[in-house]
């Protein structure tokens, strides 16, 4: 799974570049024709090739920006899987992952607008409330209850905080420097730059859970706890717990890093 995704990503960046490159190129060569005194029928070809390009980058970013945010839905999934709000988390991102993905293309082939990036900047921003938020509040419950060290799930959380405000940071500048001033070079380079942090993005977050498994080994998909007979002395008082099974947070962390 990792391996198809890192290559899909890859893709996705390099056909990014290409059409970087190609659009450099032929504006280069339409503002060449202009200066040397081309005719109308010479510089029109060139700039209608320009405007096609243009329109298959964003169309493209908005379709690796779906990608993505589909990816990090699938790790809040995983964190959230046996709560009973399980549908509600997954139903209301994905609706906010779509009406990004119709507004883009709407923007794209239509009238130009800074809503879908006001909405992607949304939709991640759920994302990792939910994610990170779910991730805290339990490990606050089993470090209270159960007394185990926290150093995983701030690993957890740190992994999720990187690999989020990294694009979050790109979008406001992007969006700040377009209400400003759409043709300054802070709006070409964040929006040149755009288009690689949303596959820099999920390659963060598999470079840093591989890391992390490095570092620390493989999380316990289920974390054995021997207590005895006295029982184990936490914040909520004396708790009893035989010889058994207790599923953490980080239950998921092996799905998770296989993702």
């Amino acid at each position: 799974m990792i391996l198809v995704l890192a290559v899909v990503l890859v893709l996705f960046a390099v056909a990014q570049a290409v059409l970087d490159v190609g659009g450099a190129v032929t504006f280069l060569q339409v503002t060449q024709t202009l200066t040397d005194g081309g005719s109308l029928s010479e510089v029109l070809p060139q700039y209608d090739f320009y405007v096609r390009v243009s329109i298959a980058r964003a169309a493209l970013i908005s379709v690796n920006n779906a990608i993505t945010d589909s990816l990090l839905l699938y790790r809040c999934a995983i964190i959230w899987h046996l709560s009973p709000y399980i549908r509600a988390v997954i139903i209301f991102p994905s609706l906010l992952i779509l009406s990004t993905l119709a507004l883009g293309m709407w923007a794209t082939f239509g009238t130009g607008t800074n809503i879908p990036f006001v909405l992607a900047m949304v939709t991640n921003l759920v994302l990792l409330g939910l994610t990170a938020g779910r991730i805290w509040i339990k490990a606050r419950q089993a470090t209270a209850l159960l007394g185990l060290n926290a150093r995983r799930y701030n690993t957890t959380l740190e992994i999720i905080c990187e690999s989020s405000l990294l694009y979050l940071v790109n979008v406001v500048v992007y969006l700040v420097a377009n209400i400003i001033q759409s043709d300054s070079p802070v709006t070409g380079v964040a929006w040149g730059a755009l288009a690689q942090v949303v596959n820099i993005v999920p390659m963060m977050l598999i470079v840093r859970v591989g890391m992390a498994r490095n570092t620390s080994g493989e999380p316990d998909v289920n974390l054995r706890v021997r207590t005895s007979q006295a029982g184990h002395v936490g914040r909520f008082g004396k708790t009893n717990i035989s010889d058994h099974d207790v599923t953490t947070p980080l239950t998921a962390s092996r799905q998770y890093s296989e993702v």
